[in-house]
């Protein structure tokens, strides 16, 4: 709750400045002309929190595996690539990535260099972006993500003795601010992802709540005008 007071506030003010600049005689094409876009590519880097399985952890190491020692959490890095096909609607692939790593006290006990477990998602998820408010500084969006994860590490599945296994992944950024100018952008975004074992069981619940970015929007040379010169 604490995070989302602060993102809360970071949209007010970035409004707040939004509304008390004067406009420019000539906006930026890319956040004020409401038909064409003139940098359509953007690539974005980006890491969120891992609060969820933080909270999860207790009952992993004191319920459901007492003899556990967490030894880290890497967090969610992903990596963004989306087209802007229209200044509100762009499209594009995401790629997420988290792992976990513990040790068995038992086993450190009979052996200090007992190997180390582990387990890891990597996700693959188309995503369409909605962008719902243009500035100068600042833009909001929504965006949506629906595609497939792939859990796997050093143990084994004791329903299909398997190491690595796919299930269907799907998110929902609620809100995200973008704010920068000239193609430079940083990224805020609240929202969540998941992914579904089947029915009955989640291998990913409301994943990367909060997470932060760098983007870089560019466009392509013009290799035919280039060519005449």
């Amino acid at each position: 709750m604490k995070h989302l007071i602060y993102i809360i506030l970071l949209l007010l003010v970035s409004v707040g400045c939004y509304c008390e600049e004067p406009l420019t005689p000539n906006p930026s094409p890319v956040t004020r002309t409401p038909s064409t876009v003139t940098n359509p590519h953007e690539v974005r880097i980006g890491w969120g929190d891992m609060m969820f399985e933080s909270t999860m952890q207790y009952e992993f190491t004191h319920i459901g595996k007492p003899n556990a020692r967490i030894d880290y959490l890497t967090g969610h890095f992903f990596a963004e690539y989306q087209y802007h096909w229209l200044p509100w609607l762009a499209s594009g692939m995401q790629v997420d990535f988290f792992q976990m790593g513990w040790h068995d006290r038992r086993e450190l006990r009979l052996n200090p260099d007992a190997h180390e477990h582990n387990y890891y998602n990597l996700s693959f998820l188309p995503t369409v972006r909605f962008t719902w408010f243009h500035s100068t500084y600042v833009n909001l969006y929504t965006a949506a993500f629906v595609g497939l994860c792939i859990n796997g590490g050093t143990e084994q599945d004791p329903m299909t003795e398997k190491y690595t296994l796919c299930y269907p992944a799907f998110g929902l950024t609620m809100i995200g601010c973008q704010i920068g100018k000239d193609g430079f952008y940083g990224t805020v975004e609240w929202g969540g992802l998941s992914a579904l074992k089947d029915v009955n069981s989640m291998v990913m619940v409301s994943a990367r709540i909060l997470s932060v970015g760098f983007a870089y929007q560019f466009n392509t040379p013009n290799k035919k005008k280039g060519a005449e010169q």
